[in-house]
Formats: structure tokens, C-alpha cells, sequence
């Protein structure tokens, strides 16, 4: 190379360099992602293109993943068991009652429980309706009670159905012992008042029965021991009485009285 042309370069480049210092400093706007991914994708088409080779953009995206069901098996606790609320079953007399050796009237009477006697029910005879009951005046500690004249409460149906004991030999009742009469006769008015009294001498009877010339006048419970009637008469009748007792063991007719005015 000669000179002449070493010495044009020389000054090109001094040119070159001295209007570069003069030029004002221009600040470059900052650009966002968006703009600097374009730009990268930009210059990259243009640095394929002026290669002669075809640049490949492949689009990457990332899906945002749907949220996960997880199902929820919910395990309920046992079934809860709902006890009823035990209480003592008792039976509370309305009448005054025989309190019985076992559920019937074939049982001898132990004694009379009066009206109103609370006592605790032990068990059931349901074929005779009979409650077998706390006794603490029996021998045994326990003696059985017809229902007709009973109320039951507390727990009642939780108590045991029971096989009646053995039926005891059956006793015939001794007769009544008529042990005073008294009678008055109103010939004004032909009435005639009577009054009969007589000795209880059996301990299981289910009734009384009096007689008045053979035929029946009335029915009395048991440990009864009077009757007292008004009747009409006239002059010359005669009436004959006699008291008959009922038990399990049969009955027993007392000797007859007679009365006349």
C-alpha cells in the first residue's frame, strides 16, 4: 500500500472518531418484556434472513392447571342407641284387696291390703291378671295381687312373666257361726227390721251369701260378719236366715235361724 492511501485512512478515521464525540447522548426508553421479546424476535428473523436460513419459532405456553377435585368420603360415628329411663315398677291399690299365696282364687289368702297400699311389682301373670308383688308382712317376703283393682307405673312391662307355684290341697271352709240376731216388728207399719251377726271362721273366702227362707238376698265380700234388712210382714210369718261362705275349697252353710212376729 503507498502512502497517499495510508494517509486517506488515517484521516478518515480522525473524522470519523471527532464527529462521534460531537453527537449529544440520546438515552434508549426502557422497554418491557413484551417489547424486549419482540425485539429478540425480531432480530433473530432478520439474522436468519440475511443468512439464508429460516428460523424455526416454536411458541412455548404453559397451561394453568385446573384445580384437583379430591372427593371427601365422610365416616359417620355408630348409630347412637337411645336407652330408655328405667324406673322401679310399682302397683298402688283403689280398693281394699286380698293379697294371695299365688294368682288366683284356688290361693289361699295371706292378709288384706287396704286401699291406697303402694308395694314393688316382682312379676306378672297375665292369663289370671295377677302382679306378684314385694310383701314384706308375708312369711315369704312376697304374695300376688289381683289387677282389677290396681294401678301399675314405673317400668311395669320389663318384669317377668311367671309360672304360678303349685296349687296348695284345698281346705273346705268352716260354716259361719251366727252369734246374734235382733229384730223388731212395727205392727203399725208391717215392717220388720232384722239384724244378723255371726262369727268369720275361714280365712280364704271370696264371699258371703245370705239366705232368707232358702232363697238368696244378697252378696257381701269376704270378712263381712252382719247383714241388716226392713221387710214387710203380717201376722203369723215366719222367716228362717242362714249365711253361707265361698271359698276356693267349696262352701259351708251355717245353721238356720228363725224369726216370726
Amino acid at each position: 500500500m503507498n502512502k497517499s492511501i495510508r494517509f486517506l485512512l488515517t484521516a478518515t478515521v480522525f473524522v470519523a472518531a471527532t464527529f462521534a464525540c460531537n453527537l449529544q447522548y440520546v438515552s434508549q426508553p426502557t422497554l418491557s418484556i413484551d417489547d424486549q421479546a419482540a425485539t429478540i424476535i425480531a432480530q433473530t428473523l432478520q439474522a436468519g434472513n440475511e443468512n439464508g436460513t429460516d428460523v424455526s419459532i416454536t411458541a412455548t405456553s404453559s397451561s394453568t392447571p385446573k384445580p384437583t377435585v379430591t372427593s371427601m368420603i365422610v365416616t359417620m360415628g355408630p348409630t347412637a342407641t337411645i336407652t330408655p329411663t328405667y324406673s322401679v315398677p310399682m302397683l298402688t291399690l283403689r280398693e281394699q284387696t286380698n293379697c294371695r299365696t299365688g294368682p288366683g282364687l284356688s290361693y289361699d289368702i295371706q292378709f288384706a291390703y287396704v286401699k291406697g297400699v303402694e308395694r314393688e311389682i316382682l312379676g306378672y301373670y297375665p292369663q289370671e291378671n295377677y302382679w306378684l308383688i314385694k310383701a314384706p308382712e308375708s312369711a315369704t317376703g312376697e304374695c300376688w295381687i289381683w289387677g282389677e283393682y290396681a294401678d301399675v307405673t314405673g317400668s311395669y312391662w320389663v318384669v317377668p312373666s311367671l309360672t304360678p307355684p303349685p296349687t296348695a290341697t284345698l281346705t273346705p271352709p268352716i260354716a259361719p257361726s251366727i252369734s246374734k240376731w235382733d229384730f223388731f216388728c212395727n205392727s203399725a207399719s208391717g215392717e220388720m227390721n232384722i239384724t244378723i251377726l255371726w262369727k268369720d271362721n275361714t280365712n280364704n273366702e271370696s264371699a258371703f251369701v245370705v239366705y232368707r227362707n232358702s232363697q238368696q238376698i244378697a252378696q257381701l265380700p269376704p270378712d263381712s260378719n252382719s247383714y241388716s234388712e226392713t221387710i214387710l210382714f203380717q201376722a203369723g210369718d215366719s222367716f228362717k236366715y242362714q249365711v253361707d261362705v265361698l271359698s276356693p275349697g267349696g262352701s259351708a252353710l251355717s245353721s238356720e235361724v228363725s224369726i216370726s212376729c
